[in-house]
């Protein structure tokens, strides 16, 4: 801890850039940590969708595109940034009901794991 104190005091900017260096770091580390060890867990592998669920985290427990998935529905590119809508209020923008959405995704699934088993 002295010698820790005697850079602070020698080299206080550089210091201070190393420890945030450190801190992100860990930060990320600790978060790639979780997103592993959260899609690993079989409870979230072939999820049937439900209303909460968006394109993406379908995409993700299925293990497929989520480029092809929203393709295959007829929908844009989920955004990278910004808000991802529902299953449940995508349905309600094509004017269908959430089973009939639900239907047609599973349908979709179903068909690029097929695909992909072909390959």
């Amino acid at each position: 801890m002295k010698s820790f104190l005697k850079l602070w005091r020698r080299h206080p900017v550089l210091t201070s850039a190393f420890v945030m260096a450190m801190a992100l770091a860990i930060f990320f580390a600790g978060r790639t940590i979780f997103f592993v060890v959260y899609w690993n867990d079989p409870a979230r592998q072939d999820l049937a969708p439900k209303p909460w669920m968006t394109i993406g985290y379908v995409a993700h427990s299925w293990h497929v595109p989520v480029e092809k998935l929203a393709r295959d529905l007829n929908l844009p590119p989920p955004p990278k940034d910004g808000p991802r809508p529902s299953l449940e209020r995508l349905a309600e923008q094509r004017g269908q009901s959430f089973d009939q959405f639900k239907a047609e995704i599973e349908a979709s699934l179903a068909e690029l794991r097929r695909q992909r088993s072909d390959q």
